[in-house]
């Protein structure tokens, strides 16, 4: 074995540049459905053993990445810890053998926010490189073909950019087709998705094994152990591509498919002709304004059409008379998904959705093996109601009469020559698609959390105690993060106002509260000490915290620049970049920091968690090591990795370790790392 390691440390590995090209040149096969060019490019990837270390340098900073998968159910956990070159060579020889098998997953049940509870599957640790470079390869191959109403588990398609939309393609509508996909990861249907991949995307057979080994895998818990016909785990690093790749059938069945073609025309809608009737003017009218105009002149013959008309538009109004009819060749739909939810748009009548709706569910069952959820899947009136969309309410505004005393003389001017020409007459207000959220329901769940609390049917800020063990620009910082990020994200529907509120009244008032409640002072004191923005400075007078106050000519400039700004991007390079951190040099191919030799990956999950976790005297000399250089991983021999393990330390490793940082352009501060092995030779020369 000792012979092996000396032969792969001399083998020439391609460089991140050249993975690049390849994957480039997987997606180029692809877009052109070169189906055999594709396979290669997807073997010379298997076999490459540094695009398995692109893939495992992309997750290993990832949280939760080392948590114990099934293999801690069954024996010794397999994590990243102690990972070496060796094992990526392996890796890339046996998977192209058809060799790797995944180990066990373990299954733990997590609640939901509305009930009930979700299963989730922890793969080992290693497994999952392997499940990203498999996820990597399908999305350069699936990217390009998904239509631009596809959000969620896509690179760069955020919540607001699926809102922003709606907000494009929906300026009005009249129906909304809320759609639920029932227990969408637990029932694909392994047969069904891996024969739609083998036949539009790779026939690679390796690669099809693979993926039928990672569906297929073993599912443990602590009381059973089972292996699943249908469904694929959430929490695989696979499965939102494989997500996304199956729903996309269902999103060109909407969008392109003949069953759907007689609700795609999008035609001008017509006028109805009951509206344009009723508001023509008969002969017996209009024989009554030219009476008007002859004995009292133009001005009150204006006003007389004019309150004629507005007569006329209530009475359509409250007889439920629409301006425009959408039906047969004038009927459309939009369509947009988000994961697993969606919601399709209709300019028609009821019994077009019903008949839509009909056709999506035996659509989804009869090619996909998925059921449409009944019980949240609704028909909305969107003028009578609204649609639940990522937090958001998606509605119409009412049709109003634009009838005011303005519209008569808009000018305020007497009536002279030519003047009344310019008279505006009443008209109907055209509906607009109104994007909103529930502030009610944001500060409910605010109340669940003990940020805010609920009295009298009012809901009033409160301390909250869980901050209240941190210094008091730690609990600006938490708070501010914390409601924030709440106003950045509603602050992009139309009642952004609201989430001003949330930030400035709310958000800044908890915060103050939690302060006195620490302090053991007043609010008002609290503010006089702080200001009003709560801005804390050290003993120099420096800011090192401030919560601040969004302003509405600040907060309207970020929305307008969050509006519509979704894009479907098409460089490569970008998107390449995203999916694997091509870096100049990678740790893994480092010798050991302290002593040189050849050396394997020594892992922690969060320094600064753990630090605090050591018993109360100790020091640990390596985790500050790493906290000064900024790392979670570190690449040692096997004899200092038992060393750290072991807890033994010395000031010449010590030394060697930032030497050898500094030697490779890592960035830390140097007087604390001086004072770190100073106290590490000190602690030595002691015992």
């Amino acid at each position: 074995m000792g012979g092996n390691k000396d032969w792969f440390k001399n083998v020439h590995i391609r460089s991140s540049e050249m993975i690049v090209h390849e994957l480039s040149l997987l997606r180029e096969h692809s877009e052109n459905n070169n189906i055999a060019e594709v396979n290669k490019c997807v073997n010379s990837l298997l076999s490459n053993p540094k695009f398995w270390i692109l893939c495992y340098e992309s997750i290993k900073s990832n949280p939760g990445v080392n948590s114990p998968g099934g293999s801690s159910l069954t024996g010794k956990a397999v994590t990243t810890d102690g990972i070496d070159l060796e094992f990526f060579h392996k890796l890339s020889i046996k998977i192209p053998r058809g060799n790797f098998n995944f180990g066990p997953i373990r299954k733990v049940d997590i609640s939901k926010p509305q009930g009930g509870m979700r299963p989730l599957g922890i793969a080992d640790s290693r497994d999952k490189i392997v499940q990203k470079g498999m996820a990597v390869i399908l999305e350069e191959l699936s990217e390009h073909r998904f239509l631009d109403c596809s959000f969620g588990f896509r690179r760069g398609r955020s919540c607001h950019d699926a809102i922003a939309y709606v907000k494009k393609k929906v300026p009005s509508g009249i129906y909304a087709i809320e759609g639920d996909i029932s227990k969408c990861f637990d029932r694909f249907n392994h047969k069904r998705i891996v024969s739609l991949i083998r036949k539009k995307y790779v026939s690679h057979q390796v690669f099809i094994d693979l993926l039928y080994k990672a569906l297929k895998t073993r599912i443990i818990s602590i009381n059973s152990s089972f292996i699943k016909k249908i469904g694929t785990p959430q929490g695989s690093v696979v499965s939102p591509i494989l997500c996304n790749i199956y729903l996309h059938e269902l999103d060109i069945f909407i969008n392109k498919s003949k069953r759907l073609a007689e609700f795609r025309s999008a035609k001008a809608a017509t006028v109805n002709p009951k509206f344009k009737a009723l508001l023509s003017v008969s002969k017996e009218e209009d024989e009554k304004a030219e009476n008007v105009k002859r004995s009292k002149g133009k001005l009150k013959y204006w006003k007389f059409l004019h309150k004629l008309r507005v007569s006329k538009l209530k009475l359509a109004e409250k007889n439920n008379i629409n301006r425009v009819v959408f039906k047969g060749r004038n009927r459309r739909i939009a369509y947009v998904r988000y994961a697993d939810d969606f919601v399709i748009f209709v300019w028609g009548t009821k019994n077009d959705c019903l008949e839509i709706k009909k056709l999506v569910k035996n659509f989804l069952k009869g090619d996909l093996d998925l059921d449409l959820s009944e019980e949240k899947s609704h028909i909305t009136h969107l003028k009578k109601d609204k649609v639940n969309f990522l937090g958001f309410q998606i509605w119409q505004s009412p049709e109003k009469i634009l009838s005011k005393k303005s519209d008569v003389n808009p000018y305020g001017k007497k009536d002279r020559v030519k003047m009344n020409s310019k008279l505006r007459g009443a008209c109907m207000q055209i509906p607009r698609t109104r994007i909103t959220f529930s502030m009610d329901d944001v500060l409910r769940k605010l109340v669940d959390k003990g940020l805010v609390r609920y009295k009298a049917g009012k809901f009033f800020p409160t301390s909250y105690k869980s901050v209240l063990q941190y210094d008091i620009a730690n609990i600006v910082l938490f708070n501010k993060s914390v409601f924030r990020g709440l106003a950045n994200y509603y602050g992009f529907a139309h009642n952004w106002y609201d989430a001003k509120t949330l930030y400035n009244y709310f958000g800044r008032y908890c915060t103050a509260m939690t302060i006195a409640h620490k302090t053991k002072s007043k609010i008002t004191n609290v503010f006089k000490k702080y200001g009003s923005e709560l801005t804390i400075t050290d003993s120099n007078n420096k800011v090192i915290a401030s919560f601040g106050v969004l302003s509405n000519a600040n907060f309207k400039k970020n929305v307008r620049q969050s509006y519509g700004s979704f894009s479907h991007t098409t460089d490569i390079e970008q998107l390449l970049l995203a999916n694997l951190k091509v870096a100049k040099q990678h740790l893994i191919s480092w010798p050991c920091v302290i002593c040189g030799a050849p050396a394997e990956m020594h892992h922690i999950k969060h320094v600064r968690k753990t630090l605090p976790k050591k018993k109360s005297g100790s020091f640990d000399y390596y985790l500050e090591a790493m906290k000064l250089v900024n790392r979670k991983t570190l690449p040692v021999c096997k004899h200092h990795y038992n060393s750290i393990h072991a807890g033994k330390y010395d000031g010449d490793s010590l030394f060697n370790l930032f030497t050898s940082f500094k030697k490779n352009g890592v960035g830390f501060n140097k007087n604390k790392a001086k004072a770190l092995v100073l106290k590490a030779s000190t602690s030595e020369k002691s015992e």
